[in-house]
């Protein structure tokens, strides 16, 4: 029962082929295929024997020990491709490996739900700094940083991505040397998962750059902070194109005297649906006499059948778009959207306003008003 809920978690790393300027090497793909081998064929029964279909937990140190034996296994599959890969795709192969054994650090913490939270927490600070992570981890990306975080609300048994203050409030109150790694790795899961707006996570990471000029982690921050200048408030959004319902070609710009709502969801997401069924109507009823604002909706499915076929049974007010893709699509890639629902007001111009906005509901509906000066 326990791995079926982190099975899609662990294989979002396994499947995931990280982005190159020229596009990975044919020996990364195999490379990759061999970890993904090794994920599905070992490791998933490893690690049921190692805590879950044992009648007590074990204790931390042999825990700690599996996982050194499981990055053993990954650093010897690296090897073997080893003379054949770039230096820039060891370096990604190294993040994947790190991502997963931190991963794992948090089934163990799923497991020990009888820990209280300072066992809990001290158990994933010894577990990074025994696996040496405070200081072989180079550099931080998205994923080894959401890894971290979503670790540390395990700890702290707060639902992953649900705002609060708890988090940072606990990092902060962390010493070295896990400190720097910590704040690090919540600062680029801030500007992944753009819980702040642009000028505060900038703030947060100058403020970084203070307390730590030497770390090795700052050029990954300064690179991904640069990446974010597009998604500050009053920045020009791309004129995106998408086909309605009828196959024609639709574009942002045509919508440009108007302030969107923009919903991107999917047939196949659950809370979508969801917030459809329970939050949307009265949503689109509050909206129906502001005439200045568009409410759109664009999906992502990879096809349009479904797209067409849920809205053919569950007709919607607004402006229904396709952009299809999934996750590649244009769009999601450039607001950086790793989750649906996602929700994004563009004001007049196709100015943003916000690249990450409340559902539908109060909140969401005052933002808008706002921006119709109202």
């Amino acid at each position: 029962m326990y791995m079926r809920k982190y099975y899609f978690t662990l294989l979002l790393f396994v499947i995931y082929l990280p982005l190159f300027a020229q596009g990975p090497s044919a020996s990364y793909t195999q490379y990759m295929n061999a970890l993904q081998k090794l994920i599905q064929e070992d490791l998933y029964s490893r690690v049921s024997e190692v805590i879950y279909d044992v009648e007590e937990l074990p204790t931390k140190e042999v825990f700690i020990d599996f996982c050194k034996g499981v990055e053993k296994d990954f650093d010897e599959i690296q090897a073997n491709y080893g003379s054949q890969l770039t230096d820039e795709e060891k370096e990604k192969g190294t993040q994947f490996t790190q991502t997963m054994m931190i991963q794992l650090g948090e089934l163990y913490l799923d497991r020990a739900a009888d820990l209280d939270t300072d066992a809990r927490t001290g158990f994933f600070r010894t577990f990074l700094l025994e696996m040496g992570y405070d200081q072989t981890l180079n550099s931080l990306n998205e994923d080894n940083s959401r890894a971290i975080i979503m670790g540390i609300h395990a700890a702290l048994e707060i639902p992953f991505g649900m705002p609060n203050t708890e988090v940072m409030t606990y990092i902060y109150s962390e010493e070295a040397p896990i400190l720097e790694l910590y704040r690090a790795a919540y600062i680029m899961n801030e500007m992944a998962m753009l819980n702040e707006s642009y000028d505060a996570i900038n703030a947060m990471t100058e403020s970084f750059k203070t307390a730590y000029p030497d770390s090795r982690f700052y050029e990954s921050m300064k690179v991904t902070l640069i990446s974010l200048e597009k998604l500050r408030e009053g920045a020009a959004v791309e004129d995106f194109s998408f086909l309605d319902m009828e196959g024609n070609p639709r574009s942002l710009s045509e919508f440009k005297d108007k302030i969107i709502y923009l919903d991107l969801w999917a047939s196949w997401c659950g809370p979508c649906i969801n917030t459809f069924k329970t939050k949307t109507p009265s949503f689109e009823k509050k909206l129906r006499e502001k005439e200045d604002v568009v409410l759109m909706y664009i999906s992502i499915d990879e096809n349009q059948e479904p797209w067409k076929k849920y809205l053919e049974k569950n007709p919607m007010r607004g402006v229904h778009l396709f952009a299809g893709k999934g996750f590649e699509a244009e769009i999601m890639r450039y607001f950086k959207v790793w989750g649906i629902p996602r929700y994004l007001i563009i004001g007049k111009d196709n100015k943003l306003i916000s690249p990450n906005a409340p559902r539908p509901g109060d909140e969401a509906y005052n933002v808008l008003m706002e921006a119709l000066g109202s």
